[in-house]
């Protein structure tokens, strides 16, 4: 839809699911869950793709929907990565995601502060965020120059973890 968005992987999904969360029908929201087995590992690895509305109580909806879908779907000791657009510049997801799913966001875990991420040509407002648990974070940053500024109203994150 016209708010896509996807999950690039190098090694094959398992299985993937695209979770329409949209309360309107002319806006495209969904939750896209994939499932990863790493090489060496036999882990499943669980990757969550968002992209959450911009009005609060619409926000709240989906929020509550990504939080059962993982509840429902993805093992307590499962590695998971949970990343996006969450349209969330005042942070409210943070507390729900820590205390319900024990999620831990990545740029702020590495540099202390949620990034900046809208607009692209001049970032200030953190609406994008990548959350997750079962990962040691090694990096995480903020790909600010070009193409990327280009492609997207948005700046895109960039993060690296060792399981």
């Amino acid at each position: 839809g016209h708010h896509g968005n996807a999950i690039l992987s190098k090694y094959p999904f398992d299985r993937c699911e695209n979770i329409n969360v949209s309360p309107v029908t002319w806006a495209s929201r969904s939750l896209l869950h994939g499932v990863i087995r790493l090489p060496g590992s036999g882990l499943e690895t669980h990757v969550v793709c968002v992209h959450f509305g911009l009005i609060g109580m619409e926000r709240r909806r989906q929020l509550s929907s990504l939080c059962e879908r993982i509840d429902s779907h993805v093992p307590h000791d499962a590695p998971l990565i949970v990343a996006g657009d969450f349209n969330d510049w005042l942070g409210r997801a943070e507390h729900q995601f820590h205390d319900r799913l024990g999620l831990q966001e990545v740029f702020r875990a590495t540099h202390g502060r949620n990034a900046r991420t809208f607009p692209a040509w001049m970032p200030f407002l953190p609406m994008d965020r990548i959350y997750y648990r079962g990962f040691t974070p090694i990096s995480c940053e903020r790909l600010s120059q070009s193409p990327w500024q280009l492609l997207s109203d948005h700046t895109p994150l960039a993060a690296s973890f060792a399981l």
